[in-house]
């Protein structure tokens, strides 16, 4: 996971994650927590994701992670999921 921050400096963190959505929402609390890390929750942060099989990389921004935290439903897996990601966020990602 990195993402650039205001300065243009890349920042990048490896998070142990199952899904895409789970990976930004660990990373976002990595992130904030980190002391050298200057993050700004801006909606269009874009984050970049790179499992460990050679070859993937997915792109996503911060609004798209935050649209998705924010609708309803889906699987219990899913919503178990979303409800732990909100919790470690602070309720609001």
């Amino acid at each position: 996971m990195s993402f650039k921050d205001s300065e243009g400096v890349e920042h990048a963190v490896e998070v142990e994650a199952r899904t895409l959505y789970e990976a930004v929402g660990l990373a976002i609390d990595r992130f904030r927590r980190c002391e050298h890390v200057q993050y700004e929750p801006k909606g269009l942060h874009e984050f970049t994701v790179e499992p460990r099989e050679p070859g993937t990389q997915h792109r996503l921004t911060r609004k798209m992670f935050e649209t998705w935290l924010r609708r309803p439903g889906g699987s219990p897996a899913d919503v178990a999921l979303k409800s732990r990601l909100k919790g470690l966020l602070g309720g609001v990602a």
